[in-house]
């Protein structure tokens, strides 16, 4: 793809822009902001104010749209795996679903690297180019050690953290590991493996740089517990069944075991490193009290306990307006009528039907186990559960909130209510099918219209919901505890190293939250135990940015997703009568419950190809090196 600018001709190579034959560019560039090179590297302040350019550039998915959807999309990233539908009839993220990822316009293409601002990878190259010359720079600017190490930490962190959203969608890619200059720049892809060894050599020397910690005003910049936790990640990642690949061919593989043992004990010390220095970073894992609200920003407060690494993102109220009405409220709760107030991001009963319950014997089993007593009906299907089905979504009929008047408000997504009726009615719908529950997660209860009587007063109370969490402390755990399984084949064995094994991992997050430790039959099953892991995975980060990413690198995607229709709702029908009208809402006084197929829920993902992103032809067909996916 050739794009002009400013008499420059530039060539979109992979991952960056890379410059060719543009002598007088070298003076002022597109991403200095229109400063010259003497102004960048003048001071500690100024060559760390170019470096922070490339913080916009994170992927906050917490904000409005999900960048894999391409162009402005209205759609939550837990739509692109099984945990929630699109209730929007978003005809982008339609295509995405169908499979067919290179047949959109460029504005539209959720693979498009050379999309600007429209796609994560999109996003990823002009960072890599920033911090690739501040890396190649840092000399010219004079610092102290500690000012050095500073900036050389965030860049080598940020070099690694932009590369990472390159590979895990397209597999290996070209090192990027300076800035170019025209006719260096078609450059052979690697192996996973390969871009990944490369990667992880900048996260330890991020590690080696960061600090500890920093002063309230710079919050949000990565610490040296964010670059060991995004260690163990990359590692873990780069373990997992799709990364054993080639770049010739996509078929199921297992976990590399060794590389699984450095992931555990990668985590392992990114745990130790964190426990040890509670007092000084605040890090830790929350308690069953400060669970309910660990996404909860109403107020000044940024941080919480379990946060590690976040994009610090305060959207002002615009925005904060848009997403509310966009993700997580219907459109009885917003006030509105038009596209975003039809968007809502509604959970599946996939995603429900991940959550244990509570069986007669006091211990929590999977639904599917005889001993948890599950039935489909009100008296067993959503009682009992795991605490945290609670804490995560809402069901019709469920109290959340007042009225400005102080009259209690039900969630009213029961079949034939006027909330209802009007996703089967709206243009902006298409009758695409409600799934019969909300997500609860990132809200609280005040956070709608009908609290505050206008969407402007939702909005104070939506506060910093735009901020978006990349790594939290439960995450470490779930890590190692897969790792550490999957290194050894044992729940219980430990790691060289390691003083936990994977099933203590697990019990340790199943009881901060009041869940019964794991059965000791599933427990000494490896195939029950991987359920069990995985499942736990699914329930305490649901909603969080890693079901799609899971669901790809275990390679069990085309199973999920192998039946036609293969996502669920439940059609909550009254019983009873209620209230329908503004001043007289009221409930039904109980429900029957009907499972059904969301028909207009495609997830076309069986095919194998699909496991990597495809390139952008054009760039294929352009150049000598850049090799397309296996598939594409």
């Amino acid at each position: 793809m050739i794009i002009m600018k400013n008499k420059c001709t530039y060539i979109l190579v992979g991952l960056m822009l890379f410059l060719t034959g543009c002598e007088d560019f070298l003076d002022k560039r597109e991403d200095a902001g229109g400063l010259d090179e003497t102004a960048i590297y003048a001071s500690y302040e100024s060559i760390r104010g170019f470096l922070d350019k490339v913080y916009s550039k994170l992927d906050t998915y917490n904000c409005m749209v999900s960048r894999d959807a391409g162009s402005y999309g209205r759609t939550y990233v837990g739509a692109m795996a099984d945990e929630m539908g699109v209730v929007y009839n978003n005809t982008v993220f339609n295509k995405f679903f169908s499979g067919a990822w290179l047949l959109t316009g460029k504005s539209e293409n959720v693979t498009e690297i050379g999309n600007g601002s429209l796609t994560p990878i999109g996003r990823a190259y002009p960072a890599l180019r920033i911090v690739n010359r501040v890396i190649e720079n840092i000399d010219k600017v004079p610092l102290t050690e500690e000012q050095r190490n500073e900036i050389l930490g965030q860049a080598y962190f940020y070099r690694a953290w932009f590369y990472f959203q390159v590979i895990k969608r397209y597999g290996g890619m070209p090192i990027i590991d300076r800035v170019f200059a025209g006719g260096d720049d078609d450059l052979p892809r690697v192996t996973y493996h390969e871009s990944s060894e490369w990667m992880v050599s900048d996260i330890d020397k991020a590690i080696a740089m960061l600090p500890d910690t920093w002063e309230a005003m710079h919050y949000g910049r990565p610490t040296k517990l964010a670059a060991l936790a995004f260690k163990e990640m990359a590692l873990l990642y780069d373990a997992s069944p799709l990364m054993q690949n080639d770049l010739d061919a996509v078929v199921v593989k297992e976990y590399d075991k060794e590389r699984a043992k450095k992931a555990a004990q990668a985590a392992w010390a990114a745990i130790s490193y964190m426990k040890k220095n509670e007092s000084l970073t605040g890090v830790r894992l929350a308690t069953k009290e400060e669970y309910t609200n660990i996404f909860w920003f109403p107020d000044t407060e940024l941080k919480r306990a379990e946060h590690i690494w976040m994009c610090r993102n305060i959207q002002g109220t615009t925005n904060r307006s848009m997403c509310i009405r966009a993700f997580w409220l219907y459109g009885d709760m917003t006030g509105q009528t038009g596209a975003e107030s039809m968007a809502m991001s509604c959970p599946t009963l996939n995603a429900a039907n991940m959550y244990e319950r509570q069986g007669e014997d006091g211990i929590y089993y999977p639904i599917d186990d005889p001993r948890s007593g599950y039935q489909f009906d009100p008296e067993h299907a959503f009682v009992r559960r795991d605490p945290r089905f609670y804490n995560n979504i809402l069901i019709p009929g469920d109290e959340w909130g007042t009225y400005k008047d102080g009259a209690p408000h039900y969630i009213r997504l029961w079949v034939g209510c006027s909330a209802y009726n009007q996703y089967l009615t709206n243009s902006n719908t298409n009758a695409r099918e409600l799934s019969g529950f909300m997500c609860r997660k990132f809200l609280w209860p005040e956070a709608n219209q009908k609290h505050t009587g206008s969407t402007s007063g939702a909005v104070t109370y939506i506060g910093k919901i735009a901020q978006t969490v990349f790594i939290r402390v439960s995450q470490l755990y779930l890590d190692f505890a897969e790792a550490s399984f999957e290194a050894t084949g044992s729940a219980t064995a430990k790691v060289e190293g390691c003083d936990m094994s994977a099933v203590e991992a697990l019990d340790l997050i199943r009881d901060r939250i009041g869940v019964t430790p794991l059965p000791s039959d599933i427990v000494s099953d490896p195939v029950e135990f991987r359920k069990a892991y995985r499942r736990e995975r699914g329930v305490e980060l649901m909603f969080e940015h890693h079901r799609w990413w899971d669901l790809r690198r275990w390679m069990i995607m085309h199973e999920v997703f192998k039946a036609p229709f293969p996502l669920k709702g439940v059609r909550f029908h009254p019983v009873g009568s209620y209230g329908d009208k503004a001043g007289n809402y009221t409930r039904p006084a109980s429900f029957t419950y009907e499972e059904f197929e969301m028909t207009k829920e495609v997830r076309n993902f069986s095919n194998m190809r699909n496991y990597w992103y495809p390139l952008p032809q054009h760039d294929v067909d352009a150049l000598r090196n850049l090799k397309q996916n296996p598939g594409w």
